[in-house]
């Protein structure tokens, strides 16, 4: 009767080496799910500093627009009256530029350390497009090669 008794006190306290596994493997599962998710939000919005960087040119090119009533000849700085394209950097952006057709073109720093953080998108550009519906003008944002769709900023 005594043993009985002794064995009921001595009941097993804490976890199994069995549960503790399955506590491991479950955060595991979840870091190679949210790593990866962190990671583009973190260089999403890393590139969304080109879109920032081209306000000042997308307002000259709306503004040619609206002044001279087509895009022809919207080329660049001396047309627009706007800086030049080495003046448009920044952290992650290289440059700003603005082409024919007022299309203006983002470039990336190609620094592919980690430091930097732009993963896939270090030294790639992508493109803002402008098209008329008649009284203004409709941005698009397309990748030039190389440049991962998944980081683009919405129009």
């Amino acid at each position: 009767m005594k043993n009985l008794q002794t064995m009921k006190h001595s009941a097993q306290k804490g976890f199994t080496l069995i549960e503790l596994m399955i506590v491991v493997a479950i955060i595991g599962i979840l870091a190679a799910i949210a790593i990866p998710a962190y990671s583009d939000y973190t260089i999403k919005s890393r590139v969304s500093e080109g879109a920032a960087m081209s306000g000042a040119a997308k307002t000259a090119v709306d503004i040619y627009f609206s002044e001279k009533g087509t895009l022809n000849g919207a080329t660049g700085p001396s047309t627009l009256s706007i800086s030049q394209p080495d003046e448009y950097s920044a952290k992650y952006v290289s440059t700003v530029t603005v082409g024919p057709n007022g299309v203006i073109t983002v470039l990336f720093r190609n620094d592919t350390s980690s430091s930097l953080g732009l993963g896939t998108a270090a030294g790639q550009a992508f493109t803002m497009t402008p098209t008329s519906n008649g009284s203004a003008l409709q941005w698009t944002i397309d990748p030039v090669s190389g440049f991962p769709p998944k980081y683009l900023p919405k129009s």
